[in-house]
C-alpha cells in the first residue's frame, strides 16, 4: 500500500531541490497547480502516468518517488501522524511496523480495534494479553472470548 503522505513529501522535496515552484512542476506535468498541491499535502496520489513522468523530470525510479522501498518509524504517541491510516494498520497486521499494542490500542478506531483484536485472536499478530486486556471494553473482551488468557 502506498502511503500518500510520504509520497508527497517525496514530490515536494523532488520539487524544492530543482528550486521548482509548484506552478512551474505543475506546467510541466500539464496539471493544474491545485493538483500538484494536494499530491504534495498526501491527500492524493498522483496516477501512474504523472508518476512515470514525475521520474522521467527528476531522474529516479518510479519507486523512490512512490516510497516503496523505504522504511518509516511512527511516533509512539501518535503513530498516525503524517500517515495514511490504512497503510499503519497493514503494516503493523504484517509484521512491517512493530509496536507494542497495548500502549497504542487507545489510538485506534473502534473498526480498527476490532481488525487489530481478530488478528490477535487467530494469532497473527502477539501481544501481551494481560496488559491489553485492561484497556478493552466488555464488547472486545467477549469478541477476544476465550483466547483472553485471564
Amino acid at each position: 500500500m502506498i502511503d500518500s503522505y510520504e509520497v508527497g513529501r517525496k514530490i515536494s522535496s523532488l520539487r524544492l531541490s530543482q528550486n521548482l515552484t509548484q506552478e512551474e512542476l505543475a506546467e510541466k506535468l500539464y496539471v493544474t497547480r491545485q493538483a500538484l498541491s494536494r499530491w504534495e499535502r498526501g491527500q492524493a496520489v498522483p496516477p501512474v502516468e504523472i508518476v512515470v513522468e514525475l521520474g522521467r523530470i527528476f531522474n529516479v525510479p518510479f519507486d523512490e518517488i512512490l516510497c516503496l522501498n523505504e522504511t518509516f518509524d511512527v511516533d509512539p504517541e501518535n503513530i498516525f501522524k503524517n500517515h495514511d491510516r490504512q497503510l499503519i494498520i497493514n503494516r503493523i497486521i504484517s509484521g512491517d511496523l512493530v509496536v507494542d499494542i497495548p500502549s497504542i490500542f487507545y489510538q485506534l478506531s473502534p473498526l480498527e480495534r476490532i481488525h487489530i483484536l481478530s488478528k490477535i485472536k487467530d494469532e497473527t499478530i502477539k501481544t501481551d494479553l494481560n496488559e491489553l486486556i485492561v484497556k478493552l471494553t466488555p464488547s472486545e473482551l467477549k469478541f477476544l472470548g476465550g483466547n483472553k488468557n485471564e
